[in-house]
C-alpha cells in the first residue's frame, strides 16, 4: 500500500509541475509578467523555486520571428495552388529581369527598332534555345538595320551574324555554324582589301594627270571666289568618314581572324573532325595577322592595337601572340616541330614587347613550349636530320630555355602568377629530366622527374603525375 500511495503522490507531484510549467511559458508569451516570488508547492515533495525555470524578456526580434514561424505553419497545406503559383510567378519576374538586363547590356548601341527584333532572338538563343524561331528574330534585325542604314560591316552588324552562328554551334548545328562564319569572313574580308587598295592608291605618288588637274583647279580658283568655309567643312567632313572607315577595316579585320580561329576550332571538334581544314584556318588566321603587321610597319601605323585614339580597333600584340601560338601547338601536337619553333619564337618576342618590365606566365609557358619544340626535333625517329655535334647543341640549347622557364617562373608572384605558371613549371621540370637522359646523366634525371612529380601532385595535375611515373619506372629499367 505504501508503494502505491508513494506512486501516486509522486505522478500527481510531476503533474503539478508540469501544469506550472506550462502556465509560466504561456504567461512569457502573453504579457510577460513575471511569476511570484511567493509560489509554494502544493504538497510536501519538497519543490523549491529553484527548480521551475525562470522566464526571460524576448526582444521586438524574437517576437518577430515567433509570428513568422506561427505564420508560415502549414502555409503549403492551407495554400497548396496559390504558393506554387507565386513561387513560379517570383522566379519568372527575376528571370526577366536577368534577361532584360543581358539584352541591354549586349546591346547598347543598337537602334531601338533593330534592338526590339534582337530581344525576341536572344530569348530562344540564351532563354529557350530555339533554333528556327532565333533565326527568324536575327534575320528580321538585319533586315531592319539594312533600311535604317546600318553600316554592313559595323560591329553591330557583324555581331548579329556571329550570334547566329554562336546560336547554331550551340544548338548542335555545327555545319550550318561554320557555313555562317565562312561567309562572313569572306565578305568583310573583300571589303576591307578592298579599302586598303583604295587607301594605298589615295597614298601613293602623284600621277601627271593629278598634277595637271591640280594646276587647273587652282587656276579657276583665281578667277572665281571660293567660300573658304563651305570648302573647309566638305574636307573636315570627308577626312572624318576616312578615318571612320579605317577604323572600321580595323576592327572588320580584327573579327575575321577571330572567325578564322574559330572556324580552326569547329573544323577540329568532334562534329567535324577535319584536321586539315582546321589547319588551314589557323594557317590563314595567322598569315592575314603577318600581312598587316607588315602593311602597318610599311604605313607607320601602330603593329599592335589602331591608328591614334582607336587602339583596340585591331589587334594588340597579346593577341596576335595567342594566334601563333595555337599554330604552333597544332604543329607540335603532329610533331612537326620544326614548324612550331619559329612560331614559338616569334610568338614569345611579341609578348615580351608587349609586357615590357612585368612579364607575365604567358612568358612562362613559351619559353618551356621552345624548350619542347627543339627537344621534339632532337627526338623525332627518322625524321631529325641533325649531325650529332648539332643535336647536343640543340640539347644544350632546350636546357637553357627550360631553365629560364623555371627562373621566370619564381620571379613572379600572386595575383599576376596563375596555374599556368605552375602547371608550366612542371612540364619544364620533366623536360630538364628528358634533357637529362639525353645527356646521359641519369641522376639528374631522376631527381627531375620526382620534383615533377611532386610539383604535379601538389596541383592535382593528374597528367603531369603520370608522365613523371611513366618516366621513372623507364629510367629504373635501364
Amino acid at each position: 500500500m505504501f508503494r502505491i500511495a508513494s506512486r501516486r503522490t509522486s505522478a500527481y507531484t510531476s503533474k503539478l509541475v508540469q501544469a506550472q510549467r506550462q502556465s509560466l511559458t504561456r504567461t512569457i508569451y502573453t504579457n510577460n509578467a513575471r511569476p511570484t516570488s511567493q509560489l509554494k508547492p502544493t504538497s510536501g515533495t519538497g519543490l523549491t523555486l529553484s527548480q521551475i525555470p525562470r522566464p526571460r524578456h524576448i526582444t521586438f526580434a524574437q517576437r518577430v520571428r515567433l509570428h513568422y514561424r506561427e505564420a508560415s505553419k502549414g502555409i503549403f497545406r492551407k495554400n497548396p495552388i496559390l504558393l506554387p503559383l507565386a513561387i513560379v510567378g517570383v522566379v519568372s519576374a527575376i528571370g526577366a529581369f536577368v534577361f532584360i538586363t543581358y539584352v541591354e547590356v549586349t546591346l547598347p548601341q543598337i537602334p531601338p527598332p533593330v534592338a526590339d527584333a534582337l530581344r525576341t532572338a536572344v530569348y530562344y538563343t540564351e532563354i529557350d534555345l530555339n533554333p528556327p524561331k532565333a533565326l527568324q528574330g536575327y534575320k528580321e534585325a538585319l533586315r531592319i538595320g539594312v533600311e535604317l542604314g546600318m553600316h554592313p560591316f559595323s560591329d553591330e552588324v557583324l555581331g548579329i551574324k556571329l550570334q547566329v552562328a554562336m546560336m547554331l554551334e550551340k544548338a548542335g548545328l555545327v555545319k550550318p555554324a561554320i557555313e555562317v562564319l565562312e561567309r562572313t569572313k569572306d565578305e568583310a574580308l573583300n571589303w576591307v582589301e578592298q579599302g586598303h587598295n583604295t587607301e594605298a592608291a589615295t597614298v601613293g605618288p602623284a600621277k601627271p594627270e593629278a598634277v595637271q588637274t591640280s594646276t587647273l583647279a587652282q587656276t579657276a580658283a583665281d578667277k572665281v571666289q571660293i567660300d573658304t568655309e563651305a570648302l573647309q567643312d566638305a574636307e573636315e567632313q570627308l577626312r572624318e568618314m576616312q578615318e571612320f572607315e579605317a577604323r572600321q577595316r580595323d576592327r572588320a579585320l580584327k573579327k575575321v581572324v577571330g572567325m578564322q580561329m574559330k572556324l580552326g576550332e569547329l573544323y577540329a571538334s568532334d562534329h567535324i573532325q577535319d584536321d586539315k581544314k582546321a589547319e588551314a584556318a589557323q594557317v590563314a588566321a595567322v598569315e592575314l595577322c603577318l600581312k598587316e603587321m607588315h602593311r602597318r610597319q610599311k604605313l607607320g601605323l601602330p603593329v599592335g592595337g589602331g591608328a591614334e585614339g582607336a587602339e583596340e580597333s585591331w589587334l594588340n600584340m597579346t593577341e596576335i601572340a595567342t594566334a601563333l601560338g595555337e599554330l604552333a601547338s597544332t604543329y607540335s601536337a603532329k610533331e612537326r616541330h620544326e614548324l612550331a619553333l619559329p612560331l614559338y619564337l616569334r610568338a614569345l618576342g611579341l609578348i615580351r614587347e608587349a609586357e615590357g618590365g612585368s612579364p607575365s606566365c604567358k612568358q612562362v609557358g613559351l619559353l618551356n613550349n621552345v624548350a619542347s619544340a627543339m627537344v621534339g626535333q632532337v627526338q623525332q625517329p627518322g625524321r631529325s636530320q641533325l649531325k650529332p655535334s648539332t643535336a647536343e647543341q640543340n640539347v644544350e640549347a632546350a636546357r637553357q630555355w627550360a631553365q629560364k622557364a623555371l627562373d621566370m617562373a619564381a620571379l613572379i608572384q600572386p595575383p599576376a602568377r596563375d596555374e599556368e605558371c605552375d602547371v608550366s613549371c612542371v612540364a619544364a621540370t620533366y623536360n630538364l629530366g628528358e634533357l637529362a637522359e639525353l645527356q646521359k646523366k641519369p641522376d639528374v634525371a631522376l631527381k627531375r622527374y620526382s620534383e615533377a612529380k611532386s610539383l604535379a601532385k601538389g596541383l592535382g595535375f593528374e597528367e603531369g603525375i603520370a608522365m613523371a611515373d611513366e618516366a621513372l619506372k623507364r629510367l629504373s629499367k635501364k
